[in-house]
This record gives C-alpha cells, sequence and structure tokens, in this order.
C-alpha cells in the first residue's frame, strides 16, 4: 500500500482508481459535499456517531439485548395498559348524563374494580413518597 493515499499500489500503475475520469469527477463531487461539513466540524459529530454506535455493538452481548428488550416490553406494555384504562374511563365519563355528585362518586366506591384501582393509585403515591422522602425540618431548632 501507498502510505500517502491509501491506494493498492497495483492499481496506481495498472492506471486505476485515479486514471479514471469518471471516478475523479465523482471524487470531486464528494470533496466538494464535505467541505461545509468540514468547515463547520460537523463530520466531527458523524464520526463520533458512528465511533459510539460501534462501541455499543461491540459492548452488546446477549444477555444485553435480552434486559433492554424485556425492558422495551414492559415499558410498551405498561403505556398499552394505561391507554386502554384512560379510553376505557373516557368512555364511562361520556356516557354519564350528569356530573357525578360526591355522593356519587361514593357509590362508585362500592365497585370492587374502583377500589382496586384506587388501592393501585394509593399504593403508587405511597412508593412516590417513599422515593422522596425528605428529613422533616425542626421549626423550634434555632
Amino acid at each position: 500500500m501507498n502510505i500517502a493515499s491509501e491506494i493498492p499500489a497495483a492499481q496506481q500503475a495498472g492506471g486505476g482508481l485515479l486514471q479514471d475520469d469518471a471516478a475523479l469527477q465523482g471524487l470531486a463531487e464528494l470533496v466538494a459535499q464535505l467541505e461545509p461539513l468540514l468547515a463547520g466540524r460537523r463530520l466531527n459529530r458523524v464520526v463520533e456517531l458512528l465511533s459510539a454506535t460501534a462501541d455499543m455493538v461491540d459492548m452488546s452481548d446477549s444477555y444485553m439485548v435480552e434486559k433492554v428488550s424485556k425492558a422495551f416490553e414492559d415499558g410498551v406494555g405498561a403505556a398499552w395498559s394505561a391507554g386502554n384504562a384512560a379510553r376505557m374511563a373516557a368512555a364511562q365519563v361520556q356516557a354519564m348524563e350528569e356530573t357525578p355528585t360526591l355522593i356519587g362518586l361514593m357509590r362508585m366506591a362500592r365497585e370492587p374494580e374502583v377500589r382496586r384501582g384506587l388501592a393501585f393509585l394509593l399504593a403508587m403515591a405511597g412508593a412516590l413518597g417513599r422515593q422522596h422522602a425528605y428529613d422533616p425540618i425542626d421549626y423550634t431548632a434555632d
């Protein structure tokens, strides 16, 4: 290989790629398109992105792929479930002729599905509260 041009010496001696007018014209067009990318250092970002992608491919193994796919599947399932629940609730609310009173809301709590949903929401609120716990401030200390 010729180090200066990275083109095999056999191609240079035998009238290879650089002796072809169409190839030279194509190369000139490619360089013209690359000039703004080089000037704005945007080509560097593309190379860095390709490098990061290659690193991810090198790092990934079957366990990592399975873990990512499981997380994706769980996320899609949760989104689907939440979407279905929202559509069902919206349909029930649209079917109501009047806005329920407080007593009417309490009557809705008689249904096991409503109580189960409320229990889920309260358990979720508790989990969020535990995750965002803070030390109580003692206002009497000075």
